[in-house]
C-alpha cells in the first residue's frame, strides 16, 4: 500500500510509526513468557505421566506372600481391585476413560466389579468420588488375612507399602486435577495476548522503510522472511503449552489411560495362576 498509495510525506510519516512499532516491539520479553509458561507446563506434564500407578510391583509382592492355588481367589480380588482403583479414578480425571465407563454399572461389565461389590460401590457416598475404596477393600482383606495367620507382620508392612504407593500416585494426580496452574487462566490469556499482540506489532515495525533516506541505508525486502520463521517457532511454542496443558483429554498426544485398565488387569490374572511361577 505504501509503494503505490503514499506520496512522500506521507512515507515519511508512516516510517516513523514503522520505526516506534519496531523498537516498542523490543520491550515485550516474549521469549521469557513464552519459556517460562511452556516450563512450568512441560514440567507439569511430566510430573503427572510420572504419578501414573501401575499395579505390577503391589501384584509381584502379593504373588510371592501369598503364593498356592487355594490363595488364587484371594490374589485374584486384589488384582481385579487394582484394575477397578485405577478406573475409578482414572474415570474422574481422564476424558477418554470416562467415555468408557459413564456410569459405575460399566465397572461390571468390564468384569472389574461384582453384583455384590456393586451394591456396596454405589450405596457409599462421596462427593469427591469413589476412587479410594477399592484401595479400602483391599487393606481389609490384607487385615483379615494378618488376623488368620495367612500372612505375618513383615509380609503384611510389606504389602501395605505397596498399596499405599499404588494409593498415592492416584491422590496426587487428583491433586493436579484439583489444584490448576496458578492463575492459569489469567497466565494463559497474558501469553496468548502477547504473542499475537507481539506480531500485529511487528506487522509494521518489520515492514520495509521506504523514505528516501531509509531507502539509502537499506535493503527493501517485500516479503518478511525471519518475522515469519519467528512466527512459527514463538506460535508454536505457544501452541505446545496449551496442548499439554491437559494430558488427559482426547488429543492424539494425551495420556491414553483406558487402554491400561483391561489389559492390565488380564495380566495380571494371567501372571497369578502358579502354573506361570
Amino acid at each position: 500500500m505504501q509503494w503505490y498509495y503514499l506520496d512522500e510525506k506521507q512515507k515519511e510519516y508512516f516510517t516513523g510509526w514503522i520505526i516506534w512499532c519496531e523498537i516498542g516491539s523490543q520491550y515485550i520479553p516474549l521469549s521469557f513468557l513464552l519459556g517460562f509458561f511452556v516450563a512450568v507446563v512441560v514440567a507439569r506434564w511430566w510430573e503427572q505421566f510420572n504419578y501414573i500407578s501401575w499395579p505390577d510391583k503391589l501384584m509381584m509382592m502379593v504373588t510371592a506372600c501369598l503364593p498356592g492355588e487355594e490363595n488364587l481367589p484371594i490374589r485374584q480380588a486384589i488384582a481385579r481391585w487394582s484394575s477397578l482403583q485405577a478406573a475409578v479414578a482414572w474415570s474422574s480425571i481422564s476424558v477418554r476413560t470416562l467415555k468408557r465407563f459413564p456410569t459405575e454399572r460399566h465397572f461390571v461389565e468390564a468384569d472389574l466389579m461384582t453384583e455384590e461389590e456393586y451394591q456396596i460401590f454405589s450405596n457409599i457416598e462421596a462427593p469427591h468420588g469413589k476412587w479410594f475404596v477399592p484401595v479400602i477393600w483391599i487393606t481389609n482383606l490384607l487385615g483379615a488375612l494378618y488376623r488368620q495367620k495367612r500372612i505375618d507382620s513383615m509380609q503384611l508392612h510389606m504389602l501395605m507399602q505397596q498399596v499405599y504407593t499404588f494409593r498415592d500416585g492416584f491422590a496426587m494426580l487428583f491433586v493436579y486435577d484439583w489444584v490448576k496452574i496458578p492463575l492459569v487462566y489469567t497466565q494463559v490469556k497474558v501469553v496468548a495476548i502477547a504473542t499475537y499482540g507481539y506480531f500485529v506489532i511487528c506487522l509494521i515495525g518489520r515492514q520495509p522503510k521506504i523514505d528516501e533516506r531509509s531507502m539509502e541505508k537499506e535493503i527493501a525486502i517485500l516479503f518478511p522472511i525471519f518475522t515469519t520463521f519467528q512466527m512459527l517457532f514463538y506460535i508454536g511454542w505457544l501452541k505446545v503449552g496449551q496442548y499439554l496443558m491437559n494430558p488427559f483429554g482426547e488429543d492424539d498426544d494425551d495420556f491414553g489411560l483406558f487402554p491400561f485398565c483391561v489389559p492390565l488387569n488380564s495380566l495380571s490374572f494371567g501372571s497369578l495362576s502358579d502354573r506361570t511361577l
